[in-house]
């Protein structure tokens, strides 16, 4: 598979340029970042979220960036929690399980980008499997977010550290 359907029906109704960048099977956004030898400032992930009234919300921010759930609680006023895998394969129906892409547009789904994506000269999104990323450059990525709101909602990921192989925790 190299894309879901959903997808690619999305980006070709609205003219967007963009190219797909094969990379190993990996099974997050920063692995597929470093697999394909592109800055994981770059790749964006989506995290979904869902409210106390079953709404979904899409937070999509770098991958080596974490989504600040706090932070878009006290923005919308809304309690949002992470969905679970299970909840994940019902929405993205024509995408690989666990391979959530970063459209949240075609699937009906409400979206939040956080601002350092917008700056950045080239975007890779994920695409519904676990081996491509869909190249954008920034004047389509920003056709593509069109209407989509955008705010500061990513921080620092905590890594383990290597010199104390997991039992210490560094900031990225």
């Amino acid at each position: 598979m190299a894309m879901a359907i959903s997808i690619g029906q999305y980006l070709n109704s609205r003219n967007i340029d963009f190219s797909l960048t094969h990379h190993r099977h990996t099974d997050t956004s920063f692995s597929s970042a470093v697999s394909a030898h592109v800055p994981t400032t770059q790749v964006a992930k989506a995290v979904m979220l869902i409210d106390q009234n079953n709404e979904y919300l899409m937070a999509v921010v770098p991958s080596n960036r974490r989504v600040m759930i706090d932070k878009i609680n006290r923005m919308t006023g809304k309690q949002y929690l992470l969905v679970s895998e299970h909840e994940l394969s019902n929405v993205f129906q024509d995408c690989e399980p666990g391979a959530v892409p970063t459209l949240g547009q075609a699937y009906q789904v409400g979206m939040l980008v956080d601002d350092m994506l917008l700056e950045q000269d080239e975007i890779y999104l994920e695409s519904g499997d676990h081996e491509n990323l869909i190249h954008l450059d920034r004047k389509q990525f920003h056709k593509a977010m069109q209407n989509v709101q955008h705010q500061n909602i990513s921080g620092y990921r905590m890594i383990p550290s290597q010199e104390h192989e997991g039992r210490h925790w560094d900031w990225e």
